[in-house]
């Protein structure tokens, strides 16, 4: 079937439009794989933080130095003594044990320790006695860079009460509910003979003590060293 001139134009038109489309889509696809000059974005050179500047803001801000200060623990160690104890305090560098020990040495330079001793910690703690307690307390206060704590007014109380005894190295009664070594001896010698001749020498030294002091004491030995038989007696 012969077409018309007609439709013979129109077919030629819609051939060269597509042929058109097609040119136009392979152009755009080659420009998608084409490099550009990149913009310049960078600012300019002084806008950039020198390397100092940087590495200053890169570092870590130093920790304020704390103050020195410690803790100086007072502790009843011997019936006629007492410890002086260094301790860390929170908050507070410590300068250490051996520093603290230089310090209070020289805080206490009239008074002479009468030794050391180990502390709770291992540490070292200069000794003193009892009679000299109220001038290193006075000297301790104006002492600058401590916080002292004292023994309890209690307990110092007793402790220098009771080591007349120890001192003196015999016994002296010091309470109303205590007992002279003349009692005693007396009432141990009521005791029954087979009673009296059934106890070691370390228990009727226990029963002594006791007796000694009204028979307010504790008897804190091992099993099986013989407590039934001193309470008895």
């Amino acid at each position: 079937m012969e077409i018309t001139e007609e439709q013979r134009k129109r077919a030629e038109a819609n051939r060269l439009a597509a042929l058109e489309k097609r040119k136009a889509a392979e152009a755009m696809k080659e420009d998608g794989w084409k490099l550009f000059k990149c913009r310049k974005v960078s600012p300019e050179p002084d806008a950039f933080p020198k390397p100092e500047t940087l590495l200053a803001d890169a570092l870590p801000e130093p920790e304020k130095a704390l103050p020195e200060m410690f803790i100086v623990r007072l502790e009843i160690c011997c019936p006629d003594s007492f410890s002086v104890t260094p301790e860390a305090m929170r908050g507070f560098t410590y300068p250490g044990e051996t520093e603290c020990l230089q310090k209070l040495n020289d805080c206490l330079s009239l008074v002479m320790p009468s030794h050391y001793t180990q502390n709770h910690s291992g540490g070292k703690a200069p000794v003193y006695k009892l009679r000299d307690y109220d001038m290193i307390v006075r000297c301790l206060k104006n002492f600058k860079g401590i916080e002292l704590q004292e023994i309890p007014w209690g307990t110092l109380n007793v402790v220098e009460a009771l080591s007349h005894s120890f001192i003196a190295e015999r016994w002296i009664p010091c309470r109303p509910e205590h007992v002279s070594d003349d009692e005693v001896d007396r009432l141990i010698g009521e005791l029954p003979k087979m009673l009296l001749n059934a106890l070691l020498p370390f228990q009727l030294d226990g029963v002594r003590f006791g007796l000694q002091r009204g028979g307010r004491c504790l008897i804190a030995d091992e099993m099986g060293l013989g407590k039934t038989l001193q309470v008895i007696s």
